[in-house]
């Protein structure tokens, strides 16, 4: 039986653990199509693996009330330097304020007011490759941290191959989440306390 491997970051180490195919998962994947955009207090990301291992992220969010700034900060992740460069803020279709890469200390983007706002972003650095086996990667994590976030937060990842998603709340280990939407996505709804948390995936790099 086909195995997916499931990373577990403790104390600076990733550990790598496998999980059956078919083990349930602490949520359940979203029902919604991930085109076009959510409907009010909803936000989603969508992240694709590209050849070499950075990251291109989108994230779709509806606010319900309108928003006028809105904020992007790099994870703090043991072992792993994240960088975003690339990054674009519209808001009612209109361009925000801000710079094209977050820094250390993050980046904030200013709008007039705004219920839809959209964010792109190439990210590098999540990425760690497998020594053993050829061209398997873990995504330590496969956004960034945003400002923003509503209520219910669909996360679709797509690759050559998605093998397993785990989710971890902030100084937890991950746990399986999501579900298989074809050999290359995955998808996972947060909601609640849940939205916003970090995303993990196991992937085949694309080459």
């Amino acid at each position: 039986m086909a195995a997916a491997l499931v990373g577990v970051v403790a104390g600076g180490l990733v550990a790598w653990q496998v999980v059956g195919p078919g083990q349930q998962s602490r949520t359940p994947a979203a029902s919604l199509p991930i085109d076009g955009w959510p409907i009010a207090a909803e936000s989603r990301a969508v992240t694709e693996v590209l050849p070499g291992g950075d990251l291109e992220v989108t994230h779709w969010i509806h606010a319900e009330e309108p928003i006028d700034e809105l904020s992007l900060t790099l994870p703090e992740l043991d072992g792993a330097e994240v960088s975003a460069t690339g990054v674009e803020v519209t808001a009612d279709g209109r361009a925000a304020s801000g710079p094209a890469t977050v820094g250390p200390s993050g980046a904030t983007y200013a709008f007039a007011d705004a219920t839809r706002i959209q964010v792109r972003y190439l990210m590098s650095g999540a990425v760690e490759l497998s020594s053993s086996a050829d061209g398997r990667g873990l995504a330590t994590t496969t956004s960034l941290d945003v400002t923003a976030t509503q209520a219910r937060d669909v996360r679709v990842v797509r690759s050559q191959e998605v093998l397993s998603l785990a989710c971890a709340e902030p100084d937890a280990q991950p746990v399986p989440c999501g579900e298989s939407e074809g050999d290359d996505q995955w998808r996972v709804e947060l909601a609640g306390t849940d939205a916003g948390n970090r995303v993990l995936a196991v992937v085949t790099v694309p080459s």
